[in-house]
């Protein structure tokens, strides 16, 4: 396996791991929801600017999952 088949499959499995134990929703400010600004500053590519999201665990058993792999 080259290492751009290896640093492809380690984003993936990481960003897979990281969906299935927790929900990222949109920060909540005032009672709302709080959308991403675009910049597009730059010529023909377009960048989120920094924002503030929600990460919560999905249940309780994620959060077991997680706070065990903590403490390993």
């Amino acid at each position: 396996m080259s290492g751009l088949h290896l640093a492809d499959a380690s984003v993936w499995l990481l960003s897979a791991m990281t969906l299935a134990v927790f929900n990222i929703t949109k920060a909540v400010g005032d009672d709302v929801e709080i959308t991403p600004e675009v910049d597009n500053s730059s010529i023909g590519v377009s960048h989120l600017k920094p924002f503030k999201c929600s990460i919560l665990p999905r249940s309780a058993n994620a959060l077991e999952l997680i706070q065990q792999d903590v403490q390993c």
